[in-house]
């Protein structure tokens, strides 16, 4: 019989982002669930972090990652992180710790940091700007954020907030 992960919910993502900052990880939450922090809502099934590829990052991830429910991240070897191929943790939920995303790594998006309050908890993610680096593919559901992304960029320009 195959198991599947079932899709993320808001209090799956709010248990992790806060074993993250509990960890002290470095990390930038992108894809769906960024988008949603920014305000829009999309149908998304798993969460994805961008992290600097380092051992110690991996050390710090895999400690957080263990307060999944099925406790899959305890196959994790912290050297992979230096390896710089994205690492996908199927659990109870999917998590996706990307050490590149469109080209993109935790450092090339330094520039666009910003940190949103999800009901009281830090989340570490990227502006609109960042984001829409992380979209440059030909999927569907990239194709329509990036069209949802440049919309709304566009309308900050035009109220002079820019960015």
């Amino acid at each position: 019989m195959e198991e599947y992960s079932r899709p993320a919910t808001l209090e799956d993502l709010k248990a992790l982002i806060g074993a993250l900052n509990r960890q002290g990880v470095e990390y930038l939450l992108i894809d769906g669930y960024a988008l949603f922090a920014h305000g829009y809502h999309r149908a998304t099934t798993d969460i994805d972090l961008l992290v600097p590829a380092t051992q110690e990052t991996g050390q710090k991830i895999k400690a957080a990652l263990m307060v999944l429910p099925d406790q899959a991240a305890k196959d994790i070897d912290p050297a992979w992180f230096e390896e710089g191929e994205n690492i996908r943790v199927a659990d109870a939920f999917v998590v996706d710790v990307m050490l590149n995303a469109c080209g993109e790594t935790y450092d090339t998006l330094k520039r666009y940091v910003e940190t949103i309050d999800l009901e009281g908890l830090p989340v570490h993610t990227v502006n609109l700007e960042g984001l829409l680096r992380t979209k440059q593919t030909m999927r569907d559901k990239d194709i329509a954020d990036r069209r949802i992304l440049e919309q709304a960029l566009k309308a900050l320009r035009e109220q002079g907030k820019g960015t």
